[in-house]
């Protein structure tokens, strides 16, 4: 029997993208090995241990608030299960892959870079470029992890620039089948049965761009009368929101595509910072939305150009500036139609599961059996 461990310092499942990825990936996986141990990060509502098609899922309990103890405590977490063995070890962070490299010497092992805690840290938690120390060590585990794991994978060509080393493979995000199959039964969110919407899924941090949409939003809603914005997120509204703009929670994902398909385009703002342009992404908004041909207005950087064409599969709009907001999103209001058909394409032909999986496989059985 062939066993993987996938090690991810997250939350699984969850309303993110990162969710997203982490259910394409554990797939994948098990198309390769006979069973998957998934070790992740847990919350109140999931249980600590589920098993279930060749797949077990084991969560650390949400006992810890503090990033670092968190941190601590999952790398103990995971050194104990992985006493177990296994014949491939796959993590997304340091966090998780130095104790598994640790507790599996000489096992085949994939580090799967989205970000690293040294590039994250130092605009999510601003005491973290103060602390030498903090910085040296999280420095030294990122660089044994990258020194002794045997493949390193990532989601686009600017996180794979941004490692500075030769050797890196970009394999994108997917999206799941039920984002490509035919709408069926009602819409999960009854108000978008009614009137024009576009809409934006994902989180609320300053990097994602929202604000300047709002703020377009604000200006143009006048002359749009009867349209309104969606947004599908796990943050709770702002006091002071334009007319016109819904909050929604996050929806369970297989219902998300009935949700994309009422709206005429959705809306991927990112802004013009180093979590975007040296850090990487792959936008999985973007992505799941050209796969249920929703056509997007996306920021014009590397991580959206290397997925998407300006005027092919949507537009591309400047990052941050407020009038190409209002530009964007008034031309979207009136020529989406014409984009969707190619969104729908392109993601069939690079994100669909099929697709991505064959790549991931490949990048599996080249280390199993190297």
């Amino acid at each position: 029997m062939t066993r993987a461990i996938y090690a991810a310092f997250d939350v699984f499942p969850r309303g993110k993208g990162s969710s997203s990825h982490i259910a394409s990936m554990v797939t994948a996986l098990r198309g390769v090995c006979d069973q998957v141990t998934v070790l992740c990060l847990g919350t109140a509502g999931l249980p600590d241990r589920q098993e279930a098609g060749g797949i077990a899922i084991y969560r650390l309990p949400a006992r810890y608030p503090d990033l670092l103890l968190r941190a601590t405590a999952f790398a103990r977490f995971v050194e104990f299960h992985a006493r177990a063995g296994a014949e491939l070890i796959v993590y997304r962070d340091p966090w998780g892959g130095a104790p598994l490299l640790r507790a599996c010497p000489g096992t085949p092992s994939i580090f799967e870079v989205n970000a690293l805690p040294s590039w994250e840290l130092g605009y999510a938690r601003p005491g973290f470029a103060a602390n030498a120390a903090l910085q040296a060590k999280v420095g030294d585990i990122e660089r044994f992890c990258l020194k002794h794991s045997d493949e390193i994978l990532c989601v686009s060509s600017v996180t794979a620039r941004a490692l500075g080393r030769a050797g890196v493979t970009v394999i994108p995000n997917a999206a799941a089948p039920y984002f490509f199959a035919d709408a069926a039964g009602p819409c999960p969110v009854p108000e978008l049965e009614q009137g024009r919407w576009f809409g934006y899924v994902g989180g609320m941090q300053p990097w994602q761009g929202v604000e300047v949409v709002f703020e377009a939003f604000r200006r143009l809603a006048p002359d749009l009368p009867g349209v309104r914005m969606a947004v599908f997120t796990e943050r709770r509204a702002p006091r002071r929101l334009p007319e016109g703009v819904q909050f929604f929670g996050p929806l369970a994902h297989p219902a998300l595509p009935a949700a994309l398909r009422r709206l005429e385009f959705t809306v991927a703002p990112l802004t013009e910072t180093s979590r975007n342009t040296v850090q990487g992404c792959c936008p999985v908004k973007m992505i799941e939305s050209m796969a249920a041909g929703v056509p997007v207005a996306a920021s014009n950087l590397s991580v959206v150009r290397e997925w998407m064409e300006d005027g092919r599969e949507g537009i591309l709009v400047a990052p941050g500036d407020r009038r190409a907001w209002m530009q964007a999103l008034y031309s979207m209001l009136g020529e989406a139609p014409r984009y969707a058909e190619a969104a729908r394409r392109r993601a069939e032909r690079e994100f669909s599961y099929a697709h991505v999986h064959r790549q991931l496989q490949t990048v599996f059985r080249r280390v199993l059996w190297n």
